[in-house]
């Protein structure tokens, strides 16, 4: 039996090489996305709805024949990692985190920091001088705009800062202002307002003030890493696709899944 099968495999080869070449072309493309989670911009990558900017490469990808494999990382690591080509891009940069890489000549989201603080606390943020009257938590890597920067990394304030870092920075600052270790936060709006209302804890905390800062910090990107040979390729896909899904109205739709609307509203089609 095996001679036969030998023999057949010898007599019909160009049949069994046609058939690992037909296998290796229909193959899916595949490119990685990595991040820490911040929900509602990208979440579990096992939750049905995985975020809003991962639904937004998924379709944008899918367009084109082209699979997305999102996977979790601390933020810092993530970044590092990508630039040295380990992944194919990181979701949710700014171009002032992201220095260097490929980057769609369209945002897929638009940020806005807040500072908060507890229930019932007096404290309101007016300016940077304000956060020298407590003790501030922030996330360590993230972009918050220049004026605020400065201050979490000048020597003179260390010891009224604390940088959160590794995996759920979010969640340990959190329980840390409950404990009263800090007394404010700073966090995007929609994921600090996403994650009290996925906790039950819509009222625990409030915006204390808003960090205004200009496009180059509040426009937020899936950025490519210069170090893959295909960026500039998927970075125009994922320009030209998220036009088409906002004007198609698939944007809108992805977005009222996480109660959130367009940062940039177009008219729905006809």
């Amino acid at each position: 039996m095996f001679l036969a099968i030998l023999g057949w495999i010898r007599t019909n080869g160009s049949a069994v090489l046609g058939v690992l070449l037909l296998t290796a072309c229909v193959r899916a493309e595949t490119i990685t996305l990595v991040a820490d989670q911040w929900c509602p911009y990208n979440c579990d990558p096992a939750a049905e709805r995985p975020g809003f900017m991962v639904e937004i490469a998924q379709r944008a990808f899918a367009a084109e024949g082209i699979e997305v494999v999102y996977l979790t990382l601390p933020w810092l690591r993530a970044l590092q990692a990508t630039a040295h080509g380990s992944y194919d891009a990181v979701i949710g940069a700014s171009v002032i985190e992201a220095r260097g890489f490929v980057f769609p000549d369209i945002e897929q989201a638009r940020m806005r920091n807040g500072i908060w603080a507890l229930q019932g606390r007096a404290w309101q943020y007016a300016g940077v001088d304000s956060l020298k009257q407590v003790r501030l938590g922030a996330t360590g890597g993230y972009s918050y705009g220049p004026a605020v920067e400065r201050y979490l990394n000048h020597p003179d304030n260390a010891a009224g800062v604390t940088l959160l870092f590794g995996d759920e920075p979010l969640s340990r600052g959190i329980s840390m202002l409950k404990r009263g270790r800090l007394d404010a936060l700073l966090e995007d709006e929609q994921v600090m307002r996403y994650a009290l209302r996925q906790s039950g804890e819509e009222n625990a905390l409030v915006l204390a003030g808003l960090v205004e800062n200009t496009d180059e910090f509040s426009k937020i990107y899936i950025a490519f890493s210069s170090a893959r040979e295909n960026s500039d390729k998927y970075a125009r896909i994922l320009s030209e696709q998220t036009r088409r899904l906002r004007q198609s109205g698939e944007l809108h739709d992805i977005l009222a899944h996480y109660n959130l609307t367009d940062w940039q509203p177009s008219p729905m089609p006809h």
